[in-house]
């Protein structure tokens, strides 16, 4: 059966070797345990001995036949049965991880995907990481809401939110390092240049 679907599934010769490959073990073994009339093994009977009363039977002799097993042709297909489904399952078996799990093709390699099924690397790091909310200024009457973050190495970074007028919602963002650390950037938040740190910009220019 693995076989079948794997030949009527096959879109690709990648797909279709693993039934190439197991067509012969199939084929082998199936001619191994499809039973042939010209060679038929008879097994022997043994006939009821009927003793009359005063009998001495001195020998029973049974007919035996020469090299036979009976437990031969069981085993035979037993092992046979097992090699080639251990040999597909082995073959078959990634395939089957990919597909349920959406896996990259390869042993023990598991991929993540977002909703439109493009692969995610879930070792890619953020620029933002680590990073806590420190000091909010949000005061109505100002044009500008500012946003302070800083991580457990001291560096920090502010997110200044235009909060009125024609820009309103627009973000923008300035960052420093631990020297002379967050407390004197964010002195200098509403011109981080006074300071000597970058100008508000981007996010991708800020944390390129």
């Amino acid at each position: 059966m693995l076989t079948v679907i794997g030949f009527s599934s096959a879109q690709t010769p990648g797909q279709l070797l693993p039934a190439v490959l197991s067509f012969p073990l199939l084929l082998y073994f199936g001619l191994l345990v499809i039973p042939k009339r010209n060679k038929a093994i008879l097994l022997p009977k043994q006939q009821p001995v009927k003793i009359l009363k005063g009998q001495k039977i001195e020998k029973a002799e049974v007919t035996k036949i020469k090299n036979f097993d009976g437990n031969r042709r069981a085993f035979l297909k037993i092992i046979g049965s097992a090699g080639i489904t251990v040999f597909l399952f082995s073959i078959f078996a990634k395939k089957a991880e990919a597909a349920f799990f959406g896996s990259n093709p390869g042993p023990g390699i598991v991929g993540i995907k977002d909703s439109t099924g493009t692969l995610i690397n879930p070792a890619i790091k953020h620029p933002t990481d680590g990073y806590k909310i420190n000091q909010i200024d949000d005061t109505s009457s100002a044009t500008y809401s500012y946003f302070g973050f800083v991580n457990k190495d001291g560096a920090w970074f502010i997110m200044r939110e235009t909060a009125s007028g024609v820009d309103v919602g627009q973000y923008r963002y300035t960052k420093g390092t631990d020297t002379p650390g967050f407390s004197d950037g964010w002195d200098n938040k509403v011109d981080p240049t006074v300071g000597g740190y970058p100008a508000y910009n981007y996010f991708d220019v800020i944390f390129d």
